[in-house]
């Protein structure tokens, strides 16, 4: 059997589309999706094509792999580590949160190491972890995201916690997910979500508390 519809699954899953909107593509109704991806039937040979066609991903891949995160981003069309490139930094391994199992971060927080990994080129020597923008996600008015978006944020480092003041953070722990706003006061650090929540930072939790180092947006 084929991973045709395990593949469709995710690739709606990771593009934040339902079976319907999934089907409306390519003239399919949402039982035609939800069959595929229940293994109750497989696509023609056409609407495989025209899937395929459609995000840019090898029919033979599409029908064979177990697609990876990476592959339905088109990460590695932007970045592949094999070709030789003058000037390329060197690709590092970041843990990703995708959008599907994002609130369930208690459960993740202490196997960062588990999740699915995503490879991107940035320098630096402190930990990473990116997630998969939903906008269910606790954010400040001010912040900008879509859902096409993955953020990148860097593990606070003691050395540089006078540049946290107005910089967005994200506190991760088994009690708090919530994408905030930094803010120092006599040597005093807290990340705060609106006017009614906050955490505030102590060197004890440090490995609670990200800053937003970037954010990719697919176009």
């Amino acid at each position: 059997m084929s991973n045709v519809g395990n593949n469709i699954k995710k690739l709606r899953k990771v593009k934040g589309m339902s079976q319907q909107a999934f089907g409306d593509i390519f003239n399919l109704t949402r039982g035609n999706i939800s069959s595929y991806e229940e293994m109750r039937a497989e696509p023609k040979i056409e609407i495989i094509l025209k899937i395929a066609n459609y995000f840019g991903i090898p029919v033979q891949h599409l029908i064979e792999k177990n697609l990876s995160v990476n592959e339905i981003l088109n990460f590695n069309d932007y970045f592949q580590p094999s070709t030789p490139v003058i000037g390329c930094k060197s690709l590092i391994k970041i843990p990703l949160l995708e959008r599907d199992v994002i609130f369930e971060a208690s459960s993740h927080f202490a196997k960062l190491d588990q999740l699915p990994i995503i490879e991107f080129p940035l320098q630096s020597r402190s930990r990473f972890i990116a997630i998969e923008y939903s906008d269910a996600i606790p954010v400040p008015n001010d912040f900008l995201a879509t859902p096409q978006s993955i953020l990148f944020f860097e593990e606070v480092d003691v050395q540089s916690l006078h540049t946290l003041n107005n910089a967005f953070g994200l506190c991760f722990s088994d009690q708090d997910f919530f994408i905030g706003k930094y803010s120092l006061k006599d040597k005093e650090i807290s990340l705060s979500l609106n006017a009614w929540k906050k955490s505030d930072f102590t060197l004890g939790e440090k490995e609670f508390f990200w800053k937003l180092y970037g954010r990719f947006d697919r176009v």
